[in-house]
């Protein structure tokens, strides 16, 4: 699906996607699935600067989301890399 945004040699970049609902959300939505029937999902981008912003910028060219949605790159824990993340909504 996303094969046309691999990196290019040295971009180093690796795209992860994660689920955070906390314990909290979970119980406010099987209480409210009428009210609110979204959940967020994070997508976190790992790798070099440069990587980084390559993927960013494939994945806004197939409107995923806008570049200025995405977090300022910060240091990737234990690494030597740095990350960046964007929230997109699911419905229910």
């Amino acid at each position: 699906m996303f094969s046309n945004i691999e990196p290019t040699a040295g971009d180093h970049a690796s795209a992860t996607s994660t689920i955070s609902v906390s314990a909290e959300e979970n119980s406010l939505n099987d209480t409210n699935k009428n009210e609110n029937s979204r959940e967020p999902v994070q997508v976190m981008v790992v790798g070099s600067n440069p990587g980084i912003d390559s993927v960013i910028k494939a994945l806004h060219s197939l409107g995923f989301a806008e570049a200025d949605d995405w977090s300022k790159p910060q240091r990737y824990p234990n690494s030597d890399r740095t990350m960046s993340i964007v929230t997109k909504w699911r419905q229910l």
